[in-house]
């Protein structure tokens, strides 16, 4: 069984949480991802009307950004262009993940045995969104 989702909107890392300061710091997510996380977790519990998968799973996430106007010219290709740039992918993955399971695909985001993830630029035109693929692992 192979599900998909796609998420609109720019790709928000989670990154390592911030520290207020002052005599008595705190950590906290910036409020830009804790926003994309919030939302993110609304469209795919939509999408997902299950009880969360048990066992080990896949994840294939494709992260999408808006291609920025340096790349839009005539000579530029025009599909997806691969991205070297921050956010990290691994921090990207992070909060995927855990809109995944906070959605209730999976239970743990423990389970998650294999995990594939793209960073790219859109083709001309495209908007930033995030396509997330889960699968339940057979034997091996």
């Amino acid at each position: 069984m192979t599900w998909s989702c796609t998420v609109p909107g720019e790709p928000v890392a989670m990154g390592r949480p911030r520290f207020s300061g002052g005599p008595h710091p705190r950590a906290y997510l910036p409020q830009k991802t804790r926003s994309w996380i919030a939302g993110a977790i609304v469209i795919l519990a939509a999408h997902w009307r299950r009880e969360p998968l048990e066992g080990p799973v896949a994840v294939e996430l494709v992260f999408v950004h808006s291609r920025p106007k340096r790349l839009c010219r005539k000579k530029d290709a025009h599909g997806r262009l691969w991205r070297d740039r921050r956010p990290d992918i691994d921090n990207l993955c992070k909060s995927a993940l855990d809109a995944i399971q906070a959605a209730g695909i999976v239970a743990d985001d423990g389970q998650v045995a294999v995990l594939e993830g793209r960073d790219m630029y859109g083709a001309k035109g495209e908007s930033g969104k995030v396509e997330i693929s889960v699968w339940r692992l057979g034997e091996l």
